[in-house]
């Protein structure tokens, strides 16, 4: 069992985007991984949801996500940040080589997960899309699969999960108060 009391994790800052594109090429193949000018954008747009997992000042994580007005992620929401949108849409989940598969991801989704609940008090539900291999890895984190998903990224399969942050109650409630 690791310990992970010597990481930081905090919003990334503009500077930190260049390492993050970095450790994105090293995560995903070429024709699924985030260009430097989507990571910047996604920074520029909702600054609050890109975090980094930090080793003293070494960036060795992230995870960058933007906001969807949809309950279910589509092509278009990983393209756009609709502000107050009532889903977090993470996009990119990455990890240095050198700390893959010590629990450093596991860690980053669920401090991730426990700051949208605690910060991001209008957003209903968490959405992300993996391949089959990191479903575990997602579901350790605390994330329910949902489904195969329509969005083609690249040549394999992707299937969305979920983390439900507010009932379908607590929802409808907010909605008929003119929340």
């Amino acid at each position: 069992m690791y310990t992970f009391d010597y990481l930081d994790i905090r919003p990334l800052h503009k500077e930190d985007i260049h390492v993050a594109f970095v450790l994105e090429k090293e995560g995903y193949p070429e024709d699924e991984a985030a260009t430097h000018a989507k990571l910047t954008y996604r920074h520029t747009e909702a600054p609050e949801l890109n975090r980094g997992c930090f080793h003293g000042d070494e960036l060795i994580g992230f995870v960058s996500a933007t906001r969807y007005h949809e309950d279910t992620l589509k092509d278009e929401a990983m393209n756009m940040h609709i502000p107050n949108g009532e889903s977090v849409c993470i996009h990119s989940v990455c990890v240095k080589e050198s700390r893959r598969r010590q629990g450093v991801a596991t860690h980053m989704l669920k401090e991730f997960i426990n700051y949208v609940k605690n910060e991001e008090k209008d957003a209903h539900r968490i959405l992300l899309i993996c391949k089959s291999k990191l479903i575990p890895l997602y579901t350790r984190a605390g994330f329910i699969f949902k489904c195969k998903s329509d969005i083609v990224h690249g040549k394999e399969t992707w299937y969305e999960l979920e983390v439900q942050l507010m009932s379908r109650e607590n929802c409808k409630e907010l909605t008929s108060n003119g929340y």
